[in-house]
């Protein structure tokens, strides 16, 4: 009872109190201040009691000299700012566009066509000048537009050379079909040139996916089905028939059981050696291709 008589009582204390606010302020937000403070006071004096109540009006007491000193500020400026504008003297105000004179725009004019033509006599009046000039004299397919020149090339103080484009060759569809050519094909110009079979064993070591020193059927570009087939024997049939119908598999596969082991690995110079035919030094499409397929391939001018 004594906490909540209390509590009514500093509400009334705190309507009186409002009367500090300017007045603006206490039309716009009295009312509000005032119902919030009152549920806040019941509030304190059912959860907290008399001791709770006390402790809450001692902290509203700074607050309310801190909001009321801040407000009166704040309307003593909006007043003296509303005064200086209505006694004559705006915050803002506009002039006249303002523009040189014309006789200045020719003034100025006439004086920059005087400087310019001094510095282009001075420029061209003052000895030969030291010419330094880079360029080259070989033509290239990145030039987009002719560029001639009369100079030879002692005139060159320094000439910039750069290497020739390569021929860009596609890859054939076979090297990709067969894995083992596309890793010995390190130069991608669809011909195992001698310096890449010398490198075949390193080559062939790079297709080991599983690490068991042999290269399956699959590891040499065998596309199996997504669902494999139930028949085992049927499984290794198409491994041993894709091994034995392309001729480098053929070739590397030397006991022709169906995969490149370790020993075959290592050999495998000497085994892609016996593929050239024409002792060229090198294998083309024609010798790597099988029978049924190389009446389709393109001839390559060797």
């Amino acid at each position: 009872m004594a906490a909540s008589a209390l509590s009514r009582c500093f509400c009334r204390l705190y309507r009186v109190l409002l009367r500090a606010y300017p007045a603006d302020f206490r039309q716009r937000y009295g009312g509000e201040m005032a119902q919030v403070f009152s549920d806040r006071c019941r509030g304190i004096a059912r959860t907290q009691g008399l001791r709770g109540l006390l402790w809450f009006a001692v902290r509203s007491v700074p607050d309310w000299l801190i909001t009321t000193t801040r407000e009166r500020m704040a309307a003593t400026n909006e007043t003296a700012g509303a005064s200086q504008a209505f006694d004559g003297a705006p915050r803002f105000y506009t002039v006249a566009g303002f523009g040189p004179r014309p006789g200045a725009l020719i003034h100025g004019g006439v004086l920059s066509v005087a400087i310019f033509a001094a510095i282009s006599f001075v420029i061209g009046h003052s000895g030969s000048p030291r010419r330094f000039l880079i360029g080259s004299h070989h033509p290239s397919r990145s030039h987009l537009l002719p560029a001639k020149t009369s100079a030879v090339p002692d005139d060159l103080a320094a000439e910039v050379k750069a290497n020739a484009y390569p021929e860009e060759i596609p890859i054939n569809p076979y090297f990709r079909l067969i894995l083992v050519l596309g890793a010995l094909d390190t130069d991608r110009d669809n011909i195992i040139s001698a310096p890449e079979i010398a490198r075949a064993p390193a080559a062939l070591k790079k297709l080991d996916k599983n690490h068991d020193g042999k290269l399956s059927a699959e590891e040499c570009g065998l596309r199996l089905p997504a669902k494999p087939e139930a028949d085992p024997r049927g499984l290794a049939r198409r491994r041993l028939q894709f091994m034995r119908v392309h001729p480098v598999l053929a070739a590397l596969d030397a006991d022709h059981d169906g995969v490149i082991s370790s020993s075959e690995i290592q050999r495998a110079a000497a085994a892609l050696w016996a593929l050239d035919k024409n002792r060229a030094g090198r294998l083309t499409i024609d010798e790597l291709l099988p029978d049924s397929l190389n009446s389709l391939a393109p001839r390559r001018e060797r």
